[in-house]
């Protein structure tokens, strides 16, 4: 898989996601996701995870290693039943986190 790219807002600088990614804590359990930009040191905020976010993206990860295991069409389906449901959960909950943290919706 290719790295993704993002260009800075700030300097035009074009830099590779993965290598730029950072994780900080803010609060008792909340962290912050985001980017630095190489050139200019500007953060991009990608999102916020609690202990429920962290456990539902734990989950799905374990599903998609269970799918990689597994040929079985009936339990694979099931699979991704589940992850569906639990990425719609988890879609909610992150905008609802990012609210309470920025105070404002994401349009």
């Amino acid at each position: 898989m290719d790295n993704q790219q993002c260009v800075c807002d700030q300097c035009g600088i074009t830099f590779i996601i993965k290598s730029c990614s950072r994780i900080m804590k803010i609060g008792r359990d909340i962290k912050r996701h985001l980017l630095v930009c190489p050139g200019c040191k500007a953060e991009y905020t990608s999102y916020y995870t609690n202990a429920e976010i962290r456990k539902q993206q734990n989950k799905i990860s374990k599903l998609y290693n269970a799918i990689r295991m597994t040929r079985n069409k009936s339990l694979l389906d099931q699979y991704y039943k589940k992850i569906d449901s639990i990425q719609a959960d988890l879609e909610r909950d992150m905008n609802q986190l990012r609210i309470e943290v920025e105070g404002t919706p994401q349009g």
